[in-house]
């Protein structure tokens, strides 16, 4: 990137406005204001909509057609992206609808993609908050654990661990997109999950310790620190398929990123 990158926010809602409030003062209070702010919302009846306009956000209405949530969500957020790479941004930070963005989350973020050109996918570490905001011991990295060396590691080596670990929150993580020319998400995979392969893969994952965000853990979440819906590796598809065409699909979409 030369210059100063185009940076977007990029975020997924449904009747969000109980925490949504906390992670829009979050955005509006970065040392690097995002450039773009672009949100995917799913059919919400509430005040979502009122939030999301009054903190600048361009609000697209979800096009997914998927009943499975794991699926809509991943192509929420891939629609998302999509409208944020039209728009021509350069650098695109993730966020779930009940976060609190640390003040230089923005700024931290795009200087470590603009220190390394090769990285496409960047995958930052959160302290964990509760429904009230309280902090609870432990960090998304001491749920999902990631060996100190990664970064230093050889392809093959980081693909066999990625391959059977979550390496990723996607609400933690920032993106460039010219680094990975292929973000589509084959169905039923976490977008975090499916592109935290890919860029490990192609040698574009990169591993910051360094915590960014609040992440926010309530009693109705349908994902985020389930280890089950987490890790989808090969181990993972063996144990939690649910019938042979299942376990074929999702050893055809692994066999792409195995290095040989």
């Amino acid at each position: 990137m030369s210059g100063t990158p185009l940076t977007a926010a990029v975020i997924v809602t449904c009747n969000s406005q109980a925490y949504l409030g906390d992670l829009l003062t979050s955005i509006d209070n970065q040392t690097r204001s995002p450039d773009l702010r672009i949100a995917v919302d799913d059919l919400s009846t509430d005040a979502t909509h009122g939030f999301l306009n009054d903190s600048g956000f361009a609000v697209c209405r979800a096009t997914s057609t998927a009943s499975d949530a794991t699926a809509r969500i991943a192509q929420n957020f891939l629609q998302g992206v999509r409208a944020a790479v039209a728009a021509g941004a350069e650098v695109i930070v993730l966020g779930d609808h009940d976060d609190v963005w640390h003040r230089n989350r923005v700024e931290h973020q795009v200087n470590l993609l603009e220190d390394d050109s090769s990285v496409a996918f960047l995958a930052s570490d959160g302290y964990l908050i509760d429904e009230h905001g309280a902090a609870i011991p432990g960090t998304i990295r001491s749920t999902f654990a990631i060996p100190r060396d990664f970064n230093d590691q050889t392809i093959r080596r980081q693909s066999a661990y990625a391959l059977r670990h979550s390496i990723a929150t996607g609400g933690a993580c920032a993106l460039r997109p010219a680094a990975m020319t292929d973000w589509s998400i084959p169905a039923g995979w976490l977008h975090d999950r499916w592109w935290s392969l890919a860029a490990v893969r192609t040698g574009s994952f990169l591993a910051d310790p360094t915590p960014v965000i609040d992440y926010r853990v309530t009693s109705n979440q349908q994902l985020g620190l389930d280890l089950a819906h987490q890790d989808a590796g090969i181990r993972w598809i063996g144990r939690k398929a649910r019938n042979a065409t299942q376990t074929a699909k999702r050893a055809r979409d692994l066999s792409r990123l195995i290095t040989p």
